[in-house]
């Protein structure tokens, strides 16, 4: 993160003016060769994606940025995902490039690694739905978890000499999934891989195909979480806990700072606390904009209403226009979701991560406001990359 542009993003983001973007969510494509129960992105039309020389257009438009994430349907369906990639680097450079992948393609995910002209800047995270059993059965026979596991041991083959991180995203999609999760952490973390987790959602704006352009308010819940109907609450708020008490497990410092901030504020949120801690400010369309693969500006994870397109338009008349301030009045009204890829963003250009912690803060036990995590020792690697772990802590793309 650039210090100074991050103070500026703040103090801008406290007042509720408009800063530049500084995280961007680019889905590159809508097709998906996974079919799961949780995530209609299969099911939507591909319709037109950016063509490498396009995103180059657009990311030159919104400038310089801290951080990109690269997401689907899945992007290694585009055989020009490199170029995609090389364009945004070229055009915005961020310092972290996040790609999230279902695994189904080790192959390319190698090749790109290796050809990529800046790996040390990209960060990889795998999905799993659970063991064997309960993710080919969600994911389907193109998606499987061999294939996924193949993606992630490949991918550690190649981090002594090209330094890039993996991670796993677990997505909690029923009881089953739930069960698995202690499986994944003894198969992937004796291998220095972290295991996120995310409770999937019951719909959402973006990956909802009777929703998407619309506003899922209905999914909002300020006092509750819009739960996946496979899960139980009270096996939820179980199983939140035992992630909170396993936090010191994390080696990085920073990691389990922002983890701890997202399960605390989810934990509270299943309880169904009152005035649930913490609560951020969104800084969707203002730190955070997300590209669909066209080119155009959605609000936000529950919110797929349209601002502008930036491949037609000039990002002044997309960003500051008259079109995208009655949006951006509902995100100052919007009650909240707790969208693990909306808060991380909201709680680092807001500063509410770093105060969340501080004795003045005024969040106690009653509020679910989270706790300092306990520490333990930190290696050197771990120590001397802050940055991946902020990035880390943006946690799971979506539940997906």
């Amino acid at each position: 993160m650039r210090i100074l542009p991050l103070i500026s993003s703040i103090l801008k983001n406290r007042r509720r003016a408009v800063p530049r973007p500084s995280w961007c969510t680019y889905l590159v494509c809508f097709r998906c060769n996974a079919r799961c129960q949780m995530c209609d992105s299969w099911r939507m039309k591909p319709g037109s994606e950016l063509t490498p020389q396009q995103v180059r257009t657009v990311f030159d438009k919104i400038g310089r940025l801290d951080v990109v994430r690269l997401s689907g349907g899945e992007p290694f369906l585009r055989v020009d995902f490199p170029e995609v990639a090389e364009a945004v680097l070229a055009a915005s450079r961020p310092g972290i490039i996040h790609i999230t992948t279902n695994g189904s393609y080790p192959g390319r995910i190698v090749d790109f690694v290796k050809s990529f002209s800046r790996p040390r800047r990209l960060r990889f995270m795998v999905s799993f739905d659970g063991a064997e059993a309960e993710h080919d059965a969600n994911r389907g026979e193109d998606v499987t978890f061999s294939l996924a596991e193949e993606s992630v041991r490949r991918l550690l083959e190649l981090r002594s000499r090209y330094k890039v991180p993996v991670s796993i995203n677990h997505t909690v999609i029923s009881g089953q999934s739930m069960a698995d999760h202690q499986l994944l952490k003894e198969r992937f973390e004796p291998r220095g891989v972290d295991v996120h987790t995310v409770l999937a959602y019951s719909d959402s704006a973006m990956y909802g195909y009777k929703r998407f352009g619309k506003k899922a308010t209905d999914l909002i819940q300020e006092t509750g979480y819009p739960l996946h109907p496979k899960l139980d609450v009270g096996d939820s708020i179980r199983f939140v806990e035992q992630q909170i008490a396993d936090l010191r497990q994390l080696r990085d410092p920073m990691l389990r700072i922002g983890k701890s901030y997202y399960l605390s504020g989810l934990l509270a949120r299943l309880r169904q606390v009152r005035r649930p801690k913490p609560k951020p400010a969104c800084v969707a369309l203002r730190s955070h904009i997300r590209i669909l693969p066209d080119g155009s500006v959605p609000v936000c994870q529950f919110n797929t209403e349209r601002v502008g397109n930036l491949l037609q338009q000039s990002f002044d008349e997309v960003w500051y226009g008259e079109a995208i301030r009655e949006p951006r009045r509902w995100v100052d009204n919007c009650s909240g979701c707790w969208a693990e890829c909306e808060v991380m963003p909201s709680a680092i250009f807001t500063g509410d991560l770093l105060t969340a912690f501080l004795p003045s803060s005024g969040r106690s036990r009653d509020d679910g406001g989270p706790k300092s995590p306990q520490s333990k020792p930190v290696d050197g690697a771990a120590a001397n990359d802050r940055e991946t772990a902020l990035v880390a802590l943006s946690g799971p793309s979506e539940p997906k």
